[in-house]
């Protein structure tokens, strides 16, 4: 595994600005029962539309507008339009049959979807509004079987995450994202990230990812076995952490360093290895790590990624 880089994805805000006409899901959507806040009255418990959010009455209030008043208004998560951008993969957007994004982001080189799920995934990337496709992407979210038992007995796995790299860089690019599945078919995505893919090896020929990188599945299902043998369980999300470490040559330890400061404080996405065979190794959370000096020619670059919860499959 070690001639195979590790990249952080350093992600852009997404904010409603960046989505564009062409999107399948409304900016209030009321098929998936969401109601705009206006200035009409509101009692305990009615929840609102506003700004991105969904917002939930604390007490009965007219003209009283969410976010302004903590006594007044909680905020509960993003709107199904917005799930996508909260760097959270335990809120998705959802839909019958289908989930179009057309976003307009400005620069980036690199772009991360996860929690896809749905038959078939199509990307395609313009140099500008209504211009050329100068990227796509168009394949089955279905993973081929590892053999001829597991083809005739066996379900086959879904693909519910696809990275692109090196994306050519345009400064008004506009990105079409669709899941499609049948039409009475939940599709889902919990989280879409555009930005740019920084290496952890420099431009060299050696380094990268070294083996023996773990992924740990971290559950936070509720578990308590009583004293008469029976068992409680209350079955929540999980999260993938990983820990690795790579091996880059020694006039990259301060860029590797820098790095790490970089993505602090928000999650992003990080790929151990781009071979498929370690797609388990990759994921998305938050970042922490340590550079040593190993030697004169290289450093270790030992990596900590505390994953988002995802939502139970």
């Amino acid at each position: 595994m070690t001639t195979v880089n590790a990249v952080l994805l350093i992600p852009l805000d997404i904010t409603a600005s960046m989505i564009e006409t062409g999107t399948s899901i409304p900016v209030v959507d009321t098929g998936a029962g969401e109601v705009a806040w206006d200035a009409t009255p509101v009692v305990t418990g009615d929840r609102r539309n506003h700004v991105g959010s969904i917002w939930e009455a604390l007490k009965g209030s007219t003209n009283v507008e969410p976010g302004t008043d903590a006594t007044a208004w909680l905020r509960v998560g993003p709107s199904n339009r917005m799930a996508p951008f909260d760097d959270e993969l335990n809120t998705s957007a959802k839909r019958l049959g289908d989930i179009t994004y057309v976003l307009r982001p400005g620069f980036f080189t690199g772009l991360g979807i996860w929690g896809i799920v749905g038959d078939h995934l199509n990307i395609k990337i313009y140099d500008e509004p209504d211009g050329e496709i100068v990227e796509e992407y168009d394949g089955d979210l279905w993973e081929q079987a590892a053999g001829l038992y597991e083809l005739l007995f066996m379900p086959l796995a879904r693909s519910t995450q696809h990275y692109m790299e090196n994306l050519p860089l345009y400064p008004d690019a506009e990105v079409h994202i669709s899941i499609t599945a049948g039409p009475t078919t939940l599709v889902q995505v919990a989280l879409i990230t555009l930005g740019h893919w920084d290496t952890l090896v420099g431009s060299g020929d050696w380094g990268g990812t070294q083996y023996d990188a773990t992924a740990e599945i971290k559950t936070y299902s509720y578990f308590k076995r009583n004293d008469d043998g029976t068992v409680e369980r209350k079955r929540r999300g999980s999260a993938n952490n990983v820990t690795c470490t790579a091996i880059v040559p020694a006039d990259q330890g301060n860029h590797a360093a820098e790095m790490l400061h970089k993505v602090q404080g928000r999650p992003v996405a990080f790929i151990a290895s781009g071979l498929q065979t370690y797609e388990y190794l990759n994921g998305f959370g938050d970042v922490s790590g340590t550079v040593t000096a190993s030697g004169p020619n290289h450093a270790l670059v030992n990596l900590r990624i505390e994953g988002t919860v995802q939502e139970p499959k």
